[in-house]
């Protein structure tokens, strides 16, 4: 059975909304906060938990896609997402936590 032929933009393109559901605090000592993201591509839905939310060791913020641990110990990413979408998820992660005062703009950016 074919799937359906996804909602296409004019231009052959898809548009995605990312949408941050759940910031959680956590006391860590470089783990601001774990996240949960909803991600709609052409009108399926995919739900993200435990995006992780990083102290970093200048002054900021590095947003993490969720993680495991391999057979051998090793941090695996449980999910690979392309630039154009991963980029978004890191953004609208990183208002979410500012809007919640866990994190603070820094340099000249928005």
């Amino acid at each position: 059975m074919a799937s359906p032929a996804p909602n296409l933009e004019a231009d052959g393109s898809t548009s995605v909304a990312i949408t941050v559901v759940a910031i959680t605090p956590v006391r860590g000592d470089k783990l601001i906060a774990l996240a949960s993201v909803e991600v709609e591509v052409a009108g399926i839905v995919i739900l993200l938990h435990g995006i992780q939310a990083l102290r970093t060791d200048r002054p900021g913020t590095r947003v993490e896609l969720p993680k495991y641990r391999d057979a051998a110990g090793v941090w695996r990413a449980a999910v690979s997402l392309p630039e154009e979408v991963r980029g978004p998820i890191g953004d609208a992660v990183l208002e979410a936590l500012i809007e919640r005062g866990l994190a603070v703009r820094v340099g000249n950016s928005k």
